[in-house]
């Protein structure tokens, strides 16, 4: 069932695979991650059957579960091994459209490319002075105007501070999100894992 897709959400973990990518499957309807259908709840999805969830009591399509012999819906599944919400999805930091590119072109076949050696020297600095999980935009901003002295001159450039000055909107918008992501999935109603018939665990 996988094939290139783009612009998908996983049924199961709410995750977006908003580029195209094999990582995703369709059955019936329902997009699945690799991850989710491989390795959290590794069921035949291929086998299935219509009727009414023992849980739910809604007539829908059933799959066995990979440890027992009881079958769920998929709604049921997601709940009870994933997690599922009344409340809206935030947005995902995947989703992010504006991360801003490296302002100088690289030549991948020198390793000698000044180009390249100072994309690594900005590594460098960056890592060293700023801390994206610590200090929000404006502070970013601050800590950079600071150090304005201590960098080299290609690094105040208008067009290199332009450029800068976005990829600090964008790393405070990462952070942003990825915390409001984490905090969606902590208040998700979520079961304990295993079969509520049997008790049996997927592994």
């Amino acid at each position: 069932m996988s094939a290139i897709y783009e612009n998908q959400l996983c049924y199961f973990c709410d995750n977006p695979y908003p580029y195209p990518s094999c990582l995703i499957s369709n059955y019936f309807e329902k997009w699945l991650c690799f991850h989710c259908e491989t390795f959290r709840l590794p069921i035949n999805y291929d086998i299935q059957e219509n009727g009414e969830c023992p849980i739910c009591f809604e007539d829908n399509i059933l799959i066995k579960l990979p440890s027992c012999i009881h079958k769920l819906c998929f709604g049921c599944c997601k709940t009870i091994y994933f997690g599922s919400s009344n409340y809206n999805r935030p947005t995902h930091w995947r989703e992010l459209t504006d991360e801003p590119i490296w302002p100088y072109e690289l030549n991948d076949d020198d390793e000698n490319d000044p180009e390249r050696i100072k994309l690594e020297e900005y590594d460098d600095f960056e890592e060293k002075h700023f801390d994206i999980e610590k200090y929000d935009y404006d502070e970013l901003i601050t800590i950079r105007n600071s150090l304005i002295s201590e960098r080299p001159e290609w690094m105040n450039t208008e067009e290199f501070i332009n450029w800068e000055n976005r990829r600090f909107r964008y790393h405070t918008n990462f952070v942003i999100l990825d915390n409001e992501w984490n905090k969606y999935n902590e208040n998700k109603t979520k079961g304990n894992g295993s079969c509520p018939l049997c008790r049996k665990k997927p592994f």
